[in-house]
């Protein structure tokens, strides 16, 4: 899994995961109640001993709510799919020598797991790889600046408890957030191109995921759903499925309802070249990252937004909440 420093960009769309310090307390109780040790250096041992590493996949982090999303790597990078997290979040001080202290406890919450199933190969009816998976919770920050998080895993029975983790919350993410109207974007559609395959990646594109502009789905008094993500050119273990599983039944469950566009990150003809180089459209929404999906009102306000793993329950729930 790639980490990139947050600010940084690349011609492709990498899923830059937000700089941790992982640690593992030598003091559990210590971890558990937010004392000192939240130092890089205590943080750094964190992993040692444990079977797994925890990151955050969000590329970015701002202040109010957000859809926080930790991914569990075990020691041979594979993702865990069976495990129970719970955290503790702590605001943190920033020192002069630029080290995180004095924690205050800001609340708890139990992350939810959110699965994309392995893809099955066609050829062969085998599943390709294994399922992917995210612990995934509803998180408000209410300042910026540092802020610790100490996750309780329970797999196999076992609990390992205090697995550190410092990270930066943002004024406000790069991307648009909930609350924002969404960018009134004109990518290519079908009716700009000779074939769909000009812009949809996927083995069997619907042409109907390509037939209004952002800018026409915003302004037509339809909820609507906009999805950044490429099967074919995917950076990320998350892209197919993501179509495949949550944006394709989105549109067989609310066609006629809403509206539900895919755009593909990059542009086609230059990437089946061998040149990765984003559209506007990602320019204009400032995205960090692939696979992402924004739901957007009726009146063009965000309402919802999804980054990286995500399930189709939790989406379909806010596609009908922006339908209420």
């Amino acid at each position: 899994m790639l980490r990139l420093p947050r600010g940084h960009h690349r011609a492709s769309l990498v899923a830059s995961l937000i700089v941790v310090a992982l640690a593992t307390g030598a003091l559990a109780t210590a971890c558990g109640d937010g004392g000192s040790g939240w130092d890089a250096k205590s943080v750094a041992g964190t992993i040692e001993g444990r079977p797994f590493t925890p990151i955050i996949t969000n590329s970015n982090l701002g202040a109010g709510k957000n859809r926080l999303s930790v991914a569990l790597f075990d020691k041979n990078q594979k993702l865990v799919a069976d495990a129970k997290v719970k955290a503790t979040f702590f605001r943190l001080d920033k020192e002069p020598e630029g080290e995180p202290t004095n924690p205050q406890r800001a609340g708890e919450a139990t992350l939810s797991p959110r699965v994309l199933k392995a893809e099955v190969d066609a050829h062969t009816d085998h599943d390709h790889g294994n399922d992917t998976t995210a612990y995934v919770t509803t998180v408000e920050f209410d300042r910026v600046g540092f802020w610790g998080m100490s996750l309780d895993v329970t797999q196999g029975g076992k609990t390992h408890r205090g697995l550190r983790m410092v990270f930066a919350v943002q004024e406000r993410t790069l991307e648009p957030q909930v609350g924002d109207r969404a960018p009134a974007s004109k990518q290519l559609v079908l009716s700009d191109v000779k074939g769909v395959e000009e812009v949809d990646s996927s083995l069997k594109p619907n042409v109907e995921l390509h037939r209004l502009t952002v800018a026409q789905a915003v302004a037509s008094g339809k909820p609507s759903v906009i999805a950044f993500v490429t099967p074919a050119f995917c950076q990320t273990r998350f892209c197919g499925p993501v179509l495949d599983q949550v944006i394709t039944p989105a549109w067989n469950d609310f066609k006629g309802q809403a509206n539900v566009l895919h755009i593909e990150p990059y542009d086609l003809v230059k990437a089946r070249g061998g040149k990765l180089e984003t559209v506007a459209a990602v320019q204009e929404w400032k995205l960090l990252a692939e696979p992402i999906v924004f739901v957007v009102g009726r009146d063009g306000v965000i309402t919802a937004k999804f980054e990286g793993v995500m399930d189709y329950p939790e989406v379909k729930a806010a596609i009908q909440e922006a339908l209420k």
